[in-house]
């Protein structure tokens, strides 16, 4: 028993040195019998250390207690140099005095488990829960109820909750977005696969919402429990928000730009067409501006626009939209309406508002005017690059007839604007090689056809499929370009490549985007894509295969 026991033993004479040890103890101690007969636990060899790091000093020894005092020391734990690991070897020890049955000491035997592994995890788990407390990301432990068990300091901070109040509470009372049944089944869900990570928004004890990323893990333990790492996206939303907003507003008059511009005319022309409602679009142009730059400088235009943007601001509609084109040029755009006297009427009131002086610094005053030009949706056009060129054609011609006054245009869709002939091919675009240009022409041919179907009112199922057809035909065309560049050796087959794998991917992304955009921007971008691409990328390497003799 004593050669077989797994716990380390052993056995001091009086004078505390040592006279027998077990094969445990020689393993766990890294020591022979041979090497530990006759040391005592004073000897410096032994290298022992207290938990907290500080040495253990031999005549604190539990034998050595024993020996002194003739009782028994339980419970302690101490780290014993082990010259085969270079390491110290954590034990568990008590220490009992031997005595004759005349009360004389004989000696002391130490009884003593390794617990180098247990202490390692222990040590462990603590570094991990201080980390926890200290980590600037909310950590709570919930179990499968929802209820939470544990939260740290960070999300006590963060939901304004101490993390007494926060024990009380069931995940239902902070997530804000979730149902309860929702809750359940993401529960669930994360019971199955092990793991989750999402995003949501927590209530924090004042009432205040507040975005943040979840990471879920769940284990089985003690009946099942969830670990939830919470990270406060506050800031980062605010960040991604200043982003959006600096890429979508003009800087000088915080209104839409460009960008956001046909965004949301396209919004509105898909409104328009489920409704049967109209869409007018405004193009304005103000009346001498290039004066008061002249005069009073740059500093004082500026002053000027940001006045004419907050009087245009509270003349039109919550539903409309004033955005700058660039230099002093504006377009607004009106959609849900029934006629057009009503566009009519919104054009008079931009054009009264300017009636009165704008104040500039220094006490300066100076007085503006605008020519407004106005496309109807789909009366003009149905396509958005039509309906802008023809309100410009309209503001233009109000310029020309004395300014400060608006005009609609006089073109009717079926005129200019034949759906099923939106992009032109003509002989500026032919690359000069056969089966690359009738390529070409299929391309448009197939953007022509969702145009018209998107005019026709077809279902989103079906214009889906054409979109979906359109993808498929471009890289039957890349592979056929492909197979040119390799055949006739062109030199710039790994750039051309490499940029069809760019135009797939934006392609894809256009069309996946199709939802958010709406249909009309999506056909815009696919046209300007295409265009683009046979008048920068193939024309090169057209000519290259007409002088390799390609026809």
């Amino acid at each position: 028993m004593f050669d077989t026991l797994p716990a380390g033993i052993v056995v001091q004479d009086p004078d505390g040195k040592i006279i027998v040890v077990n094969p445990a103890a020689e393993r766990i101690l890294g020591l022979s019998l041979d090497q530990m007969l006759g040391l005592t636990s004073i000897d410096p060899r032994w290298r022992a250390m207290r938990e907290d790091g500080s040495d253990f000093a031999g005549n604190d020894h539990p034998a050595m207690q024993a020996l002194r005092t003739g009782l028994a020391v339980h419970d302690i734990v101490m780290g014993i140099f082990n010259p085969q690991s270079g390491n110290h070897t954590w034990i568990h020890t008590e220490a009992t005095p031997i005595q004759a049955a005349t009360g004389e000491l004989l000696g002391v035997y130490s009884f003593f488990q390794d617990i180098t592994e247990r202490r390692r995890l222990e040590v462990r788990a603590q570094e991990y829960r201080i980390a926890l407390q200290t980590s600037s990301d909310g950590f709570w432990v919930t179990d499968i109820q929802g209820r939470l068990l544990e939260a740290n300091q960070a999300y006590s901070l963060a939901s304004g909750y101490s993390q007494s109040e926060l024990l009380d509470l069931h995940i239902n009372d902070l997530d804000v977005l979730d149902k309860s049944s929702d809750v359940a089944q993401r529960m669930q869900r994360i019971m199955l696969l092990g793991h989750e990570r999402f995003t949501s928004t927590h209530r924090a004890r004042d009432g205040r919402p507040w975005p943040v990323e979840m990471v879920v893990s769940y284990s089985p333990m003690e009946g099942g429990r969830f670990f939830c790492f919470v990270r406060d996206l506050t800031e980062q939303q605010r960040s991604a928000e200043l982003i959006w907003h600096q890429a979508n507003f003009d800087r000088l008059t915080e209104l839409p730009n460009r960008a956001l511009f046909f965004d949301r005319l396209s919004r509105e022309l898909s409104l328009a067409r489920r409704s049967g409602k109209l869409v007018a679009l405004l193009y304005a142009d103000l009346d001498a501006f290039k004066p008061v730059n002249d005069q009073f400088g740059h500093a004082a235009g500026d002053l000027a626009l940001q006045a004419v943007a907050a009087r245009w601001q509270s003349c039109v509609r919550d539903t409309d939209t004033i955005a700058r084109l660039g230099g002093d040029e504006f377009a607004i755009i009106a959609g849900n309406l029934d006629s057009a006297q009503e566009a009519a009427a919104i054009a008079e009131k931009l054009i009264q508002v300017l009636q009165t002086d704008i104040a500039l610094s220094g006490g300066k005053h100076c007085r503006l005017g605008t020519s407004i030009g106005i496309s109807l949706y789909p009366t003009n056009a149905v396509e958005m690059d039509f309906l802008l060129s023809l309100a410009d054609d309209a503001m233009f011609a109000c310029k020309a007839r004395g300014k400060n006054a608006y005009g609609f245009s006089s073109v009717l869709a079926d005129q200019t604007s034949d759906p099923g002939h939106w992009i032109h091919f003509q002989d500026a675009h032919l690359v000069g090689v056969a089966e690359i240009d009738a390529q070409h022409r299929q391309l448009v041919r197939l953007v022509n056809e969702i145009n018209l179907d998107i005019s026709a009112h077809a279902s989103d199922t079906y214009i889906g499929k054409r979109f979906d057809e359109l993808i498929d035909f471009t890289r039957h065309h890349f592979q056929t370009e492909h197979r040119y560049m390799e055949t006739y050796h062109y030199p710039d087959i790994t750039m051309h490549d490499h940029e069809h794998s760019k135009l797939s991917n934006d392609l894809q992304l256009i069309v996946d985007r199709k939802g958010r955009d709406g249909d009309f921007l999506v056909l815009q971008k696919v046209k300007d894509w295409l265009m683009g691409h046979i008048q920068n990328s193939d024309k090169a390497l057209g000519l290259y295969l007409q002088q390799m003799g390609v026809r």
